[in-house]
């Protein structure tokens, strides 16, 4: 289901979400993601948030079930896949029959002293910029101290 005939709260809620959870992640020095979204025939889909760190891959967060809210999760971490390279982040997605992954590494020396409460509304500037917004204004608004 294409969230644009659900209109942009959905979008908006999962980016909220994403942002949540990579700050989470984060915060707690875990700098890489993964968001599983998976498909099984006959199935509601799910969304599944893991975390790495030095010990593996640990589950972070619960698990989405409501379906509109997974089908605007994968509608925008497409769209983040869409451009897997950027200054802050990179990222990896693949494609399976019944799932898909999308792994988002955040490169710990341009985000680590952005660390703190207010690191979900800086991933949000970060990640989702305003279409107007130039790349420069990003490295700029990183590199700033607050």
């Amino acid at each position: 289901m294409n969230t644009a005939h659900t209109g942009n709260s959905q979008v908006d809620t999962a980016r909220q979400l994403l942002c949540q959870q990579f700050a989470h992640s984060l915060n707690g020095e875990k700098f890489t993601v993964r968001v599983r979204i998976s498909e099984p025939a006959g199935q509601p889909p799910t969304a599944l948030f893991t975390a790495h760190d030095g010990l593996g891959w640990h589950k972070a967060g619960e698990t989405v079930i409501e379906p509109i809210l997974v089908d605007a999760l994968k509608e925008t971490l497409d769209m983040l896949a869409s451009t897997p390279h950027h200054d802050a982040w990179s990222v990896r997605h693949e494609t399976h029959a019944d799932a898909q992954e999308t792994e988002i590494r955040f490169h710990r020396e341009q985000l680590a002293e952005h660390v703190g409460p207010k690191l979900e509304s800086q991933l949000m500037g970060l990640l989702f910029r305003d279409q107007h917004d130039s790349s420069k204004d990003m490295r700029r608004n990183m590199g700033a101290h607050r």
